[in-house]
């Protein structure tokens, strides 16, 4: 079994393995690029469409092709969002010292990446590529997320509403289904928070007796899952 585990190690030629070599390294990348954001839930399409054309590129000596085969799923998913990906890298001929150099050479691989949500890392799997498969093109779909004047916003209507009129008037002015609004009264002092759960995003803020508006920060955690999330006891009831 050792001299046909040499044997397979000395298979292909100088340049196919450094090809070769490239090609895992590319998928190395890939994997760690998949597991650095992964807090949230994305689908398989929005994953290839971020990452994998990235992966074209064109270097000294060498050339990186990536095609998206195919992609279903989502990080939530049992099985994670699942991502089949070719990669080919094809180098030029290098002329070393001592007959260090290779010549000329291309080589391809194809992975199944499962991407999950945090604190499941990245799986890769190396699987067979199909022969004259049809590349597909993904699109990443804009996630959901307040509006860049999403704090200009909420000062507006605090600043305008009334206790009765601030929970139809918040609403009025962050329509998108994905917005959650919560608001509260407490001593005259008018409270809301706006966010959006699934991507951590919230915004809480306050109109004092006097007239100003201020907002206030937290702790990051406790708008996940399971905590207090975006609401005005952010404010009322923090945890201790």
């Amino acid at each position: 079994m050792m001299v046909v585990a040499l044997a397979l190690m000395g298979c292909g030629t100088a340049g196919e393995r450094v090809a070769g070599t490239a090609v895992n390294q590319v998928a190395d990348a890939l994997t760690d690029q998949l597991d650095s954001p992964v807090s949230r839930v994305r689908d398989a399409e929005w994953f290839a469409a971020t990452y994998i054309p990235d992966l074209n590129s064109s270097g000294r000596g060498s050339t990186v092709y990536a095609d998206t085969l195919a992609w279903s799923g989502n990080s939530r998913d049992d099985a994670g969002a699942r991502i089949e990906v070719r990669i080919r890298v094809d180098v030029e001929a290098e002329t070393g010292y001592f007959g260090s150099g290779h010549e000329s050479a291309s080589s391809t691989k194809c992975f199944r990446y499962e991407v999950f949500v945090r604190p499941n890392p990245v799986l890769r799997h190396g699987i067979a590529c199909p022969n004259d498969p049809e590349i597909m093109m993904p699109s990443a779909v804009p996630f959901p997320t307040l509006p860049d004047n999403a704090e200009d916003v909420l000062a507006a209507v605090l600043a305008a509403a009334s206790p009765t009129s601030l929970d139809g008037d918040l609403r009025a002015a962050f329509p998108q289904d994905f917005v959650t609004v919560d608001t509260d009264t407490v001593d005259g002092d008018l409270l809301a928070a706006v966010g959006v759960s699934a991507e951590r995003e919230c915004i809480v803020g306050g109109r004092g007796a006097d007239g100003v508006v201020e907002f206030w920060g937290y702790d990051p955690t406790w708008i996940e899952p399971g905590e207090l999330g975006c609401t005005t006891r952010i404010v009322t009831s923090p945890p201790l």
